[in-house]
């Protein structure tokens, strides 16, 4: 992050319009594209429309050595007050294909980075097919989904990958099977600036009542224990080896704590929601107040599972 704008830069941005088909927003509020409704102003977003217009901006920024950020549903990010001066690459609108195909032992899915998880498991459900029961209710992208391994109790992404397609920093289309990808707790180790772009995932045929009965006592649980009527961006820190985050919040007296617009929630006090006029600022200020009460509590240090990006 260099600091400088690149709106300043208009022979820049002309030259972005000319190399993309895709549609590019100039100074929009990214708040829009994040679940926790924070953030400022992107100098410039782009929408790829599809795989061959993201190698071309992808070889293109590198050429000028201009930053960028790859924006899936912003469900897991935390953007600056200040925005963003990178160029930021949004994914789901070019990216959306989503289809069965064959397997030799068992049902395949092809899906593309911008697929959204609610639609993915339909698809599923749908087509009668069991593995991602896991993913329903979570809010983000099937590219996100790979990158953070998200998951829950009922399994995660490396459970169901076959492969992943990625694009490397010089845009340079890399597939890459199962057994050659290192998976750990939320997260995929990937080269740097590369890109997931899509994956193939081997499921297996179930019962679709049993499939949807599954995914309706998950989401109940769900909405039992989580802040599903505020802006949030699910867990704001990882789980240390051997306990739950929530549990160290909860034990240092934190559930309720709030700082500005920014409060650690009621139900689960591993997500930090914005009760109508959070800043980014707030939120950054309330991550820190909740690490150091429980490093005082307890002598853990809180490893953040948000991403934190753009200037504050």
């Amino acid at each position: 992050m260099n600091g400088k704008r690149l709106t300043d830069n208009g022979r820049q941005i002309e030259k972005i319009k000319e190399v993309i088909k895709g549609d590019l927003l100039i100074n929009h509020p990214l708040k829009e594209y994040t679940s926790l409704k924070v953030g400022g102003p992107a100098d410039v977003i782009v929408f790829p429309d599809g795989r061959e217009d993201l190698i071309k901006i992808i070889r293109y920024l590198n050429e000028e050595q201009t930053p960028y950020l790859i924006l899936g549903n912003g469900t897991n990010l935390l953007i600056g007050d200040r925005g963003v001066r990178d160029v930021v690459i949004s994914l789901p609108p070019g990216f959306n294909r989503l289809e069965l195909i064959e397997g030799n032992k068992s049902p395949l899915i092809f899906a593309e980075a911008g697929v959204s998880l609610v639609k993915l498991v339909k698809f599923c459900v749908d087509h009668s097919l069991s593995g991602f029961e896991f993913a329903c209710g979570i809010p983000g992208t099937v590219g996100g989904g790979i990158v953070m391994n998200a998951g829950g109790r009922l399994g995660t992404f490396e459970d169901a990958i076959q492969s992943i397609t990625i694009l490397d920093h010089k845009g340079k289309l890399i597939t890459q099977k199962k057994e050659e990808l290192m998976f750990s707790y939320r997260n995929l180790q990937l080269p740097p600036r590369s890109i997931v772009l899509s994956a193939i995932f081997q499921l297996k045929k179930d019962n679709q009542s049993h499939i949807k009965r599954t995914i309706q006592e998950e989401m109940k649980k769900r909405k039992k224990t989580l802040p599903l009527e505020f802006p949030n961006a699910g867990s704001i820190f990882k789980n240390p080896e051997g306990k739950k985050a929530g549990r160290l919040i909860d034990q240092a007296g934190l559930k309720g704590t709030q700082i500005g617009g920014a409060r650690v929630s009621d139900m689960h006090a591993n997500i930090i929601v914005n009760s109508g006029d959070a800043t980014a600022n707030d939120v950054l200020c309330l991550i820190e107040e909740v690490k150091t009460r429980v490093y005082q509590k307890t002598g853990i240090t809180l490893e953040p599972e948000i991403k934190i990006v753009g200037e504050n």
